[in-house]
């Protein structure tokens, strides 16, 4: 074993000990999140250390593909509870109950927590991360497993697409698809995952829905992939979120329309007192990795212009 993944076990073996571990994905769990909870399960698993995965609210695309490997999703759903242990995979903002042991995430932030365990990478996928770890550690690592990892980056990286993954590791991902014998028309399908517009515009305004915490700040994003988003059904999902924020006593709410087609995203910074800031990428943006730092150093300067940033 590497140094890193001894002190993870040492850290995941004591507190076994004291009460129950759970593995979570970040809320409105998406495939990556999903995936990456399974393979650490199997970590623990290999290692004799017993674990729970809960999943908050996995979407309908998390569900359909985590079915193709065997993993009823919707049946890992479930509610932490004080005393347990938690590991924190494909996020780093814990949002529930249970004191945090580890984390493994891809997403960068410029204030990373101080848990016992903090791993962040930049791999276009944390199921990646987490195949790696598996490896460090000397655990035998099935077909299956490497399926199941590579099946996430190509879903959570817009078929290899996005600038969240580099260049090599998309390579890498597209050779591993070939050798392990994985449909890579069905991969490239579900990684586009191009969406019919004329879904109602709360549908469209609430995909992969996710929260962020900035000190007393909340920040929240959404996004769509559709290369057919028109001005009228874009005013509608404008309209819903403007109701959304003041709902959610929101700071800011983030949202994205990546095209996959024409290989572009735009952004839509929607502002407390209702005007809209754009901005136009002429790639596909990763919100993890080109958006959302931004938007974190933006609300931690606000903060601490207002003496706030510490509270």
């Amino acid at each position: 074993m590497s140094e890193r993944t001894q002190a993870l076990y040492a850290l995941c073996r004591e507190a076994a000990k004291a009460g129950r571990i759970v593995i979570t994905g970040h809320d409105g769990a998406d495939v990556d999140s999903a995936a990456s909870c399974v393979l650490m399960q199997r970590l623990l698993a290999a290692w004799d250390i017993p674990s729970q995965i809960l999943l908050f609210a996995p979407d309908r695309q998390a569900q359909r593909v985590m079915a193709r490997f065997s993993v009823d999703a919707a049946r890992l759903t479930g509610e932490t509870d004080a005393g347990d242990s938690l590991i924190l995979l494909d996020h780093h903002q814990a949002a529930h109950p249970g004191s945090v042991l580890a984390c493994i995430d891809h997403h960068p932030t410029d204030n990373p927590p101080a848990y016992p365990y903090l791993q962040l990478g930049d791999s276009g996928a944390c199921a990646v991360m987490v195949l790696h770890l598996m490896e460090e550690a000397g655990v035998y690592l099935t077909q299956e497993d490497k399926r199941l990892a590579i099946t996430a980056l190509y879903l959570d990286t817009i078929a290899l697409k996005s600038a969240k993954i580099s260049g090599e590791e998309a390579a890498w991902g597209e050779r591993e698809a070939k050798r392990l014998g994985l449909d890579e028309g069905w991969l490239r399908r579900e990684g586009m995952g191009l969406m019919d517009v004329t879904r109602p515009a709360h549908e469209l305004a609430m995909m992969g829905r996710k929260v962020y915490r900035f000190g007393d700040r909340r920040v929240l994003s959404s996004y769509v992939q559709t290369d057919a988003m028109t001005q009228e059904r874009l005013c509608a999902v404008l309209d819903v979120l403007r109701e959304e924020m003041k709902k959610e006593q929101a700071a800011r709410w983030i949202y994205l329309v990546h095209d996959p087609v024409r290989m572009r995203s735009t952004e839509y910074d929607l502002m407390p007192d209702g005007d809209v800031h754009v901005m136009a990428y002429g790639y596909l943006a990763s919100r993890g990795k080109d958006v959302m730092p931004r938007v974190e150093r933006e609300m931690m300067k606000e903060m601490r212009s207002e003496g706030k940033a510490g509270e």
